[in-house]
């Protein structure tokens, strides 16, 4: 299943939600490969030992696990990497874009530098610790104080 982001816009002059498509980063694009199935990407989550980040413990607790320091093979992470990219929605947290996907209770998240990182991290955060909201970003998409 594939997700259009779009962000969502009220037009208060004519009561109606206009859409606008978000662009993305560059280095966050990826070709579009062949679509991977969420049982895999599920079961490749539930084998990790995932590691508490501790520096973000009191400002934004989530866990992580580290390429190439998995349970399971290169491949199969970056599947999942690939997945997130492909089809999570576009957030942002602190004004910085990222491709989300939910699954369970959990929310994940990926960090890199470009598709090929060595260092590529998987996060997830416990969506009960968390209030996801919806802001207005303004007439012109930028905030309140344009």
């Amino acid at each position: 299943m594939k997700i259009k982001v779009e962000t969502c816009l009220w037009d208060f002059k004519r009561c109606r939600i206009m859409y606008r498509s978000i662009p993305e980063p560059e280095h966050l694009r990826l070709p579009k490969g062949e679509a991977i199935d969420m049982e895999k990407v599920i079961e490749f989550i539930e084998k990790q030992k995932w590691i508490f980040a501790k520096t973000y413990a009191h400002k934004a607790p989530h866990e992580y696990v580290v390429r190439g320091k998995v349970n399971g093979s290169d491949e199969e992470f970056m599947h999942v990497v690939d997945y997130i990219q492909e089809n999570g929605i576009t957030m942002y947290f602190w004004n910085h874009p990222n491709k989300y996907i939910m699954i369970g209770e959990h929310q994940y998240w990926v960090m890199r530098d470009g598709k090929d990182d060595p260092t590529t991290i998987l996060n997830r955060c416990d969506l009960s610790q968390y209030k996801i909201s919806v802001t207005w970003r303004g007439e012109n998409g930028g905030g309140q104080d344009e």
